[in-house]
């Protein structure tokens, strides 16, 4: 397994395997949704798709790109990409009419939650119950305070983007990496929606990447604010618990146990608390578990779920350095998501162009492949 793993991460197979990913998640976008309109043939759009990610892929070791790039067209294009962002969260101007449930779950969602109500036994305008559970809400807060919950998608754009700033010195690596998600189909279409699913995508990775650049000797130098940052990740969605284990089971089963019993502490204590504030307004326990978010949100069935957990246990023991993190989490994630939608079509007949065929699942690897890529891409770089 060793030979593999040095075998993928130190060849360009590796670069070309990540931008695969990232490839194929945005190319079933541009299918999907390409072809309920009439506007541009769908063959054009490929073409033309196809051509821009070519260039995109081919453009990581240009050299005149790289000696022409620098910090300022970064920030530029943060800056442009940023408002961009901001004016797609009005794109929707009636979306009862276009069927789109997302925006509405999570602002009334944060709002019976803020106001003491329960959330999961209330259904939405196409009858769907809420499955947040309340770290995603937490993380959701300011965007609703602020008036439109799209700005969550704003808010972790930029968080991204300032996360891939910070780890990466190579303003073409930079630039890739922020281009690559602004342009990305699933992001643009979960800004639209108003939706948060990437987004808690992002807040994982953005936090591996903070928490290892400030502690890179020690992961547990702050064990309690590490058990309260866990805490809230764990209670976003399921399946981020995946590359949170990948990059902290080691150094915590090698760390002090003093350090141990504060995390955990901290850990237990803040989704104790969390989980108190939406399970407390429900009339009584019985209640709870016929409607609870654990049992409505599940990007995949517990045994899909519990395979893919052994195998993210089972990588966590082969990280070296913080881009084996990203390589693992990109694969692991991107497959759980493919064993979901695998289930969507053989278990209950959902064809692709269904709606309930939902391929934003798959988008949960995005920012993890995009980050990965980039770190094989700086590999690549140094071993020339």
């Amino acid at each position: 397994m060793n030979k593999i793993l040095t075998y993928t991460k130190n060849g360009t197979v590796n670069s070309f395997m990540l931008f695969a990913v990232y490839f194929v998640i945005n190319f079933l976008f541009l299918t999907k949704y390409g072809i309920r309109q009439s506007v541009i043939p769908l063959s054009i759009l490929i073409v033309a798709f196809t051509a821009i990610h070519v260039f995109l892929f081919f453009m990581r070791k240009n050299e005149l790109l790289a000696k022409k790039s620098n910090v300022k067209f970064v920030y530029l294009l943060t800056g442009i990409l940023g408002v961009g962002y901001i004016a797609l969260c009005h794109i929707l101007k009636d979306p009862y009419q276009l069927n789109i449930d997302r925006w509405q779950t999570l602002d009334f969602s944060l709002d019976y939650w803020i106001h003491g109500k329960y959330i999961y036994d209330i259904r939405n305008f196409m009858g769907n119950l809420s499955s947040y559970l309340p770290g995603q809400l937490l993380l959701a807060l300011p965007a609703y305070l602020l008036g439109n919950v799209g700005y969550l998608q704003v808010g972790a754009f930029l968080l991204f983007s300032y996360a891939v700033i910070l780890e990466f010195k190579s303003n073409l690596i930079r630039f890739t990496a922020i281009l690559m998600l602004g342009i990305s189909l699933s992001y643009i279409y979960e800004a639209v929606c108003k939706s948060d699913f990437i987004s808690s995508f992002i807040f994982a990775a953005a936090f591996i990447l903070f928490w290892h650049s400030k502690f890179k000797d020690n992961y547990f130098q702050k064990p309690v604010l590490l058990g309260i940052c866990l805490g809230i990740l764990f209670l976003t969605r399921s399946v981020a618990v995946i590359p949170l284990i990948i990059f902290l089971l080691k150094p915590f089963l090698a760390t002090d146990t003093k350090s141990k019993i504060k995390t955990v502490a901290a850990f237990l204590v803040t989704i104790t608390v969390l989980l108190l504030t939406v399970f407390f307004p429900a009339k009584d326990l019985n209640y709870i578990i016929k409607y609870n978010p654990l049992t409505l949100q599940g990007q995949s069935n517990k045994f899909v779920m519990l395979v893919f957990l052994a195998a993210a246990v089972l990588v966590s023991f082969y990280v070296r350095k913080i881009n084996d993190v990203f390589y693992f989490s990109a694969y692991i994630v991107f497959f759980t998501m493919v064993g979901f939608v695998l289930e969507k079509y053989l278990l209950f007949g959902l064809g692709f162009q269904d709606n309930l065929f939902s391929t934003t699942y798959l988008a949960a690897c995005l920012p993890f492949s995009i980050i990965a890529y980039c770190f094989s891409v700086r590999k690549e770089i140094e071993n020339t």
